[in-house]
């Protein structure tokens, strides 16, 4: 029919008319375009803070000048309890619990939520790490810890107090030997020695940090332009020289 074609048209036309208002209309203004970091919508016309932050108004609010705040879980009140040798970590909008320093979980993660998850035991450092005292010292395992101890002669360096120097006795005063002998230093220990010219006294101790020294006096019969004697003989495996000892 002759009439129906323009109806179509028109129909077609009302059509594209309508799409294109329904694109160009402004779209509802929703609450997530104010809402403050850290919050979502709670309706169309109020916001919430987002899981793990807290408002600094009511829970449910309209106000934008309203912040959504950290909450430190792991401090009063709403502190969490990571169990027996664990820690609790804050992070932004959560947190997370570890276990302490000297422990390790005995398996599953390294982080976990609650006390529950707990798996947390002595890490024994002197296994882990034989040579954490250095190749001197000797470790001993603690709670949560470890120790370094040194073996006589040897003292842990204030710098690394992990680590055993050797300890110099004779400039320490440390030592215990016979003034008339003289103190050598020696690594893990010293030793006592005869001063030069000066012999360990016979029938004394004499051993690395007891001995004891007398001076050496020449026999005046030796001396050069001593008048010697025509008569007489020296036993054999007598010796020329007397002691003088020093007492202490």
């Amino acid at each position: 029919m002759p009439g129906g074609g323009g109806g179509s048209r028109v129909f077609l036309a009302l059509c594209v008319l309508l799409a294109l208002s329904e694109a160009l209309a402004p779209a509802p203004v929703g609450c997530d375009r104010w809402c403050p970091p850290n919050a979502m919508c709670a309706n169309t016309t109020a916001c919430r803070c987002k899981p793990g932050f807290s408002s600094s108004g009511a829970e449910i609010f309209t106000d934008f000048m309203v912040s959504c705040d950290d909450i430190n879980e792991c401090a009063p009140p709403t502190k969490v309890f990571c169990g027996k040798f664990a820690d609790c970590q804050n992070v932004v909008g959560s947190y997370y619990c570890t276990c302490s320093p000297g422990y390790a979980p005995t398996s599953g993660p390294n982080t976990f939520r609650n006390a529950s998850e707990n798996t947390c035991e002595d890490v024994d450092e002197c296994q882990q790490s034989p040579r954490v005292c250095g190749s001197r010292g000797v470790c001993r395992n603690t709670l949560g810890s470890h120790a370094c101890h040194c073996p006589p002669g040897f003292a842990l360096q204030p710098r690394d107090p992990k680590l055993c120097a050797d300890v110099d006795e004779c400039a320490l005063g440390q030592h215990q030997c016979h003034n008339s002998t003289h103190c050598l230093n020696k690594v893990g220990g010293y030793e006592c020695r005869c001063r030069p010219g000066w012999r360990p006294v016979p029938g004394s101790p004499d051993g690395p940090t007891d001995t004891v020294c007398a001076g050496v006096r020449p026999d005046p019969a030796a001396q050069p332009g001593a008048r010697r004697h025509t008569h007489g003989h020296r036993t054999p495996g007598s010796m020329p020289a007397t002691f003088r000892s020093l007492e202490t």
